[in-house]
């Protein structure tokens, strides 16, 4: 039976190390895409000692997109379900597409009208595959909060260690994307990792275990997935499906990558913010995703990150780990700049308060009770 104490709103209390993991988290994605659009892993020489730095460097930042999706059921959990939200979130992803693909066209006479129109729709064209997948499990959200709400902490282990099987470990056994995650590009992953997220949150998974040891844990789970691709690389160079299998354990869905970022979650998690430090993640965390629209817009995508900082692969080991980890600051610091002052726009334009109150107004206490209980 539930105590007076339980049923009178509870206050949330922000959780600072949960921010600050998204802003590693979003830099952790720059590495990815400057080693692998910006050129630099396809440009090493094979089983150079630069080689196997970038692609360390590579799988230790593999979980970041999963850490992202579990961070949005950790904290989506509890929280009552706001259509704001999504609508907010594509008004921003439309300000950069949009006016990033105006100022192509200026830029570049070859690119066509239908481009431009084109990045209107930036769900229906796939501009950016996670907010298109995020985008589609929205309207589902709270059917996965009610049911971590209403399910005991043991079935919600039961439906834990479920996923985790179906969706990890076989597809590892089969070699085949057996249940089409498209290896972690779709809604269906993106899914699995919001409801995990939030069966941490509300079973309190790894809440007895120190973050020094996570953090161990998640190294572990990297070295395990760099020294399965060095492996066959090293052994199995022409290995008819050598490609297949070295990339067994580098997918979102690998059980490895997978756990890796729900060490982090629960890593950070624990961590405590002070004043000073708390404001500065604040800033950092709310300019992340706005460093990802910025940098993956098709145009930006294409025209300047692809093939940008292939000279990085005549550099020895040190130096190109340096470089890469400096150049994704670099890229996170500009973008950062960039939605900083977006957001100052939004404000100025009132944009969320319009949006709240527009809600308000048309669906009224649609979602008043969905937030769950305490026990």
């Amino acid at each position: 039976m539930q105590s007076i104490t339980t049923l009178l709103p509870q206050k949330r209390e922000r959780n600072y190390g949960i921010d600050l993991l998204r802003i590693v988290s979003m830099l952790m994605v720059v590495v990815l895409h400057v080693l692998g659009k910006g050129g630099v892993l396809k440009n090493l020489t094979p089983l150079s000692h630069s080689y196997e730095t970038a692609w360390f460097l590579e799988i230790a930042s593999y979980c970041a997109v999963n850490c992202y999706a579990l961070i949005s059921g950790y904290v989506g959990v509890g929280t009552r379900f706001k259509y704001t939200n999504i609508v907010y979130i594509w008004l921003q992803v439309i300000a950069y597409n949009v006016s990033l693909a105006f100022a192509a066209a200026i830029l570049h006479p070859n690119i066509g009208r239908a481009e431009v129109i084109d990045a209107f729709f930036p769900v229906s064209n796939r501009a950016y595959w996670y907010f298109t997948a995020y985008f589609c499990i929205f309207f589902f959200i709270p059917i996965f909060n009610k049911a971590i709400e209403l399910l005991s902490e043991k079935q919600l282990k039961a439906v834990g260690i479920a996923m985790v099987v179906i969706f990890t470990v076989l597809p590892l056994l089969a070699e085949k994307d057996s249940f089409n995650t498209v290896d972690g590009y779709s809604p269906i992953w993106l899914a699995v990792l919001y409801i995990f997220g939030g069966i941490m949150k509300k079973c309190k998974l790894f809440e007895k275990t120190k973050a020094y040891i996570l953090l161990l844990m998640y190294f572990l789970c990297v070295i395990i997935s760099w020294l399965q691709k060095m492996y066959v690389e090293y052994n199995n160079i022409n290995f008819p499906d050598a490609e297949e299998m070295k990339a067994l354990l580098v997918e979102y869905t690998s059980p490895t990558i997978f756990f890796a970022a729900v060490f982090l979650v629960a890593a950070f998690s624990k961590i405590k913010a002070g004043k000073i430090s708390s404001k500065i993640i604040t800033v950092f965390s709310s300019v992340s995703f706005g460093v990802y629209l910025i940098h993956v817009q098709p145009q930006v995508w294409e025209r300047i990150i692809k093939d940008m900082f292939v000279d990085y692969a005549d550099f020895g080991a040190l130096k190109l780990a340096v470089t890469v980890i400096l150049t994704a600051f670099a890229i996170y610091l500009i973008c950062g700049a960039v939605d900083f002052i977006r957001e100052k726009i939004f404000s100025l334009l009132r944009i969320k308060k319009l949006l709240t109150a527009a809600e308000k107004k048309i669906f009224k206490d649609l979602w008043s009770e969905d937030a769950p209980k305490s026990n």
